[in-house]
């Protein structure tokens, strides 16, 4: 199935709303009908989604052990599973919606939604120092492994990931510093090309597909959900 992406300020609007919506759900019984409609969706028009997914499978395993934190207290049993869902629907939306539209496109759209350049900026560069920092990162586990280093949970073994991952910032704050004179340097004025094309078409089935789910979410969120799981 071939859906054109949304890639125009109402599109980018739903497409926010739906973000929004589902990080102020706190019903299990939506969240769960939220997340495999997103879940089809991914599967049936974006398929390239879980390929990033399973490269970013860091992020979902963060995610299991943040709520499985939570079973130590009665409290946090009771919402663990609100917590774990939420943020699985919110990071698969959010791998949908840059797959889905592209990057490039994505930030043409916020600069004609009027977002402050710097924000703007912040995101762009973000994106593209997070390669950078990851193999970065490899290669600062691959020094520590050569000196006998090794990896668990233990507290000598966490006091040196967490040197190294200092140290990787520091690191990382200096290159920005050299980013930006550079920049600077070469006459940059503070906007950013974009590389993608500006695109006039309407996609009327994208947008129909978003304004449904987007009034699914917040039907959700203002209206009471029958507790299906307590």
């Amino acid at each position: 199935m071939s859906i054109s992406p949304p890639s125009t300020r109402i599109g980018t609007i739903l497409i926010l709303l739906v973000l929004t919506g589902l990080g102020l759900l706190d019903n299990l019984f939506c969240l769960l009908l939220c997340l495999l409609i997103i879940s089809l969706f991914a599967s049936l028009v974006v398929r390239k989604v879980f390929v990033t997914i399973w490269r970013c499978k860091g992020v979902l395993i963060f995610f299991i052990f943040t709520g499985t934190t939570l079973l130590w207290t009665d409290e946090g049993r009771s919402l663990a599973p609100v917590l774990i869902t939420k943020m699985l629907a919110m990071w698969l939306w959010g791998a949908i919606w840059i797959t889905w539209v592209g990057f490039e496109r994505i930030l043409l759209t916020l600069e004609k939604l009027r977002v402050p350049s710097v924000l703007i900026h912040i995101i762009a560069f973000t994106a593209r120092f997070l390669p950078i920092l990851s193999e970065r990162l490899k290669m600062m586990l691959a020094a520590q492994a050569s000196r006998g280093a090794k990896r668990g949970i233990r507290p000598l073994q966490l006091h040196n990931l967490a040197g190294g991952i200092g140290c990787l910032l520091v690191v990382s704050f200096e290159q920005a510093e050299n980013v930006e004179r550079a920049m600077r340097s070469r006459g940059f004025s503070g906007a950013f090309p974009c590389l993608a094309g500006d695109d006039d078409k309407v996609p009327c089935v994208s947008l129909t597909f978003l304004f449904i789910f987007a009034c699914i979410v917040w039907a959700g969120v203002i209206l009471p959900c029958p507790v299906l799981f307590m």
